[in-house]
């Protein structure tokens, strides 16, 4: 071996040199994963935020809707019940106009007519007592019955 250039050999401080530099480096590419994972970590937060705040957006607006739509159906309903105490203001209306004396007067007024006296009154007497016959014909009797007609039409 030569010894005399060992005392020079700077070989051994490169090594040294590039360990540190190795480490460096990992110490560095752990900064960065740190970084990475710290800058996911506000993407996932800032992320989450929104979804919250889309959904408590989304509540808000459903309460509204349904609160407009409870105003709507309370509106008709109060609308109903005014149709219905007009209706039977109408009909009690109508009632009182139809009293047997209302019916009367325009009777005679508006269409001339007069009441039914005693003398235009007949009667109708019925001679014969009312009598149920039974038809005894069977199924070939009604089917030449019906039949016959036909029959009579095609003869010379």
């Amino acid at each position: 071996m030569d010894l005399q250039n060992v005392a020079y050999d700077l070989s051994i401080y490169d090594t040294q040199v590039e360990k540190r530099e190795k480490e460096e480096q990992k110490h560095q590419a752990k900064v960065i994963k740190i970084k990475n994972k710290r800058t996911f970590k506000n993407i996932v937060n800032i992320m989450s935020i929104a979804v919250i705040v889309s959904l408590v957006i989304g509540v808000i607006y459903t309460n509204a809707e349904i609160t407009q739509t409870a105003n709507s159906i309370e509106k008709v309903k109060n609308s109903i019940t005014e149709i219905e105490s007009e209706k039977a203001y109408l009909e009690f209306t109508l009632e009182s106009k139809m009293t047997l004396n209302e019916v009367e007067d325009y009777a005679v007024g508006v269409l001339g007519m007069v009441k039914m006296d005693s003398s235009q009154l007949e009667y109708v007497e019925i001679e014969n007592e009312n009598k149920i016959e039974k038809n005894d014909d069977n199924l070939t009797d009604k089917i030449e019955k019906a039949v016959q007609p036909v029959l009579s039409y095609f003869k010379p």
